[in-house]
């Protein structure tokens, strides 16, 4: 199994509001990840109070996970993540993405 792990910052800091975009987010998310090939499963959290978050989404194999960064899902699914979290602006919001192969 491969983890693709994203990491960025964004400008919603409250708890409460992260919630509310969280669930907002995943009901247009969700039904278009598993669409996706080898779609295994996906997470969305808070890290702290200053804004900063962590989606990892598994994927069966590594070719699944290169297909969806490659062939445009990707770009879609990171739009509407920026919708609904708006990057933080810089130096703060560098997104930083990494992939590892897991026992699964």
């Amino acid at each position: 199994m491969i983890v693709a792990t994203l990491s960025r910052t964004t400008v919603v800091t409250q708890q409460g509001e992260f919630e509310k975009r969280r669930g907002a987010l995943l009901a247009r998310l969700l039904p278009y990840l598993e669409r996706q090939p080898g779609f295994v499963s996906h997470e969305l959290r808070r890290e702290g109070d200053g804004g900063a978050m962590i989606e990892t989404t598994s994927w069966r194999a590594e070719a699944d996970c290169r297909t969806f960064l490659r062939q445009g899902a990707a770009a879609m699914a990171a739009t509407w993540l920026d919708a609904f979290f708006p990057t933080a602006p810089y130096p703060n919001g560098n997104w930083i993405r990494t992939t590892a192969e897991v026992a699964g």
